[in-house]
């Protein structure tokens, strides 16, 4: 997110439309338990670690039993181990209008950066129905919000836009279910969002933008760098190097009382066929590069079962 810098409208330190589409199928694997200030709890000692293995050679890519399986294989990896943590999993097979969740998959998290994709994409439908206008910095602004994750050029166009309001209208375009604005409208980094409403506001993005405002975010998604403008290393997960076919994403992190937020979204495949959305909530002391890498063992095991690993080269992975 560059996420952990002190600014205007993040101060603290470090610190989705989804109208039912047509013909929609939702694969979802709810775990059981109460829900604990909006995550599901961990209780009792920890299981053992549990091994993702991530195939080349899948049956069919996206086939949806073995993209279950993985899904849920993900939800008992953030139960085993010493550092429990909550994994938050939606994906949608754009080429069938299939999606799949994980028991998290509809449960909101803090967003941090990740919200810098829907402000945007609200922006942009502002400025198509005539309700505003972009300046030539605004729309250079844009680019570096999601490309860089670029916090000033955030906190300008939260302030120019109406803060808060950009995420209710996303709630409305898109008609997202588990999103909320922040309480304190000065940290948008604590927008709450679910793993499927990011999906949705990408599959809004995707459909609904003109084609000259979606090639914008798509190649500012699509060309991020491996440094965020804070010097964070954002090629993780669905931006892990080498890079999956097709990937375009945003991610975000930043630690919030004592809990590490990492998340990674994005597209993958040919033609953008799949979305994926994969947030976590982990131990602050689990630090940022144990962090990113049990993302990459995560969407890394999701690309396998897509079918997205052979041709980029990325061998099987193995938490």
């Amino acid at each position: 997110m560059g996420d952990h810098g002190a600014d205007c409208a993040w101060r603290r330190s470090r610190r989705v439309w989804l109208a039912p589409f047509l013909g929609l199928a939702i694969a979802a694997l709810i775990a059981g338990g109460p829900l604990a200030g909006g995550h599901r709890p961990v209780h009792g000692p920890s299981p053992a670690p549990v091994t993702l293995a991530a195939t080349r050679t899948p049956t069919s890519a996206g086939n949806p039993g073995e993209l279950a399986d993985m899904v849920a294989r993900i939800d008992a990896m953030g139960q085993s181990g010493r550092s429990p943590a909550e994994y938050g999993v939606a994906v949608l097979d754009r080429s069938t209008n299939r999606l799949t969740l994980g028991a998290e998959g509809d449960v909101a998290f803090f967003s941090a950066s990740v919200v810098k994709l829907f402000t945007v994409t609200a922006i942009l439908h502002r400025v198509e129905s005539g309700e505003a206008t972009l300046s030539p910095a605004q729309r250079t602004q844009i680019q570096r919000a999601l490309r860089v994750s670029d916090n000033t050029a955030m906190n300008a166009l939260w302030t120019a836009f109406g803060g808060t309001r950009t995420v209710t209208d996303m709630v409305a375009l898109a008609g997202l279910h588990e999103t909320r604005p922040p309480a304190n409208p000065g940290e948008w980094g604590e927008t709450r969002i679910s793993p499927r409403d990011v999906v949705a506001v990408y599959q809004y993005m995707l459909t609904k933008l003109n084609p000259a405002d979606r090639d914008l975010v798509l190649t500012s998604l699509a060309t991020p760098g491996t440094a965020g403008s804070d010097g964070f290393n954002q090629s993780f997960g669905v931006l892990q190097v080498p890079g999956m076919s097709g990937a375009a994403g945003k991610q975000g992190w930043m630690v919030d009382r004592g809990h590490l937020y990492l998340h990674s979204t994005g597209l993958l495949g040919a033609k953008h066929r799949f979305v994926v959305a994969m947030l976590s909530k982990q131990a602050g002391s689990v630090g940022y590069p144990a962090g990113r890498q049990r993302l990459d063992t995560a969407v890394g095991a999701l690309g396998g079962v897509l079918g997205l690993l052979a041709d980029a080269g990325i061998p099987g992975n193995a938490l």
